[in-house]
């Protein structure tokens, strides 16, 4: 049982941050294109 939290709290640390970064990417590529009418 602990063995088994221990590896899911792994693979959470792992997943997070990337579902962060691709999340962080995604708003990044949208402010690098803003629309024609937006004011920079």
């Amino acid at each position: 049982m602990i063995i088994g939290a221990s590896i899911v709290s792994i693979g959470w640390i792992a997943f997070w941050p990337w579902a962060q970064l691709k999340r962080l990417r995604e708003l990044e590529s949208n402010a690098e294109a803003p629309d024609p009418g937006a004011s920079a």
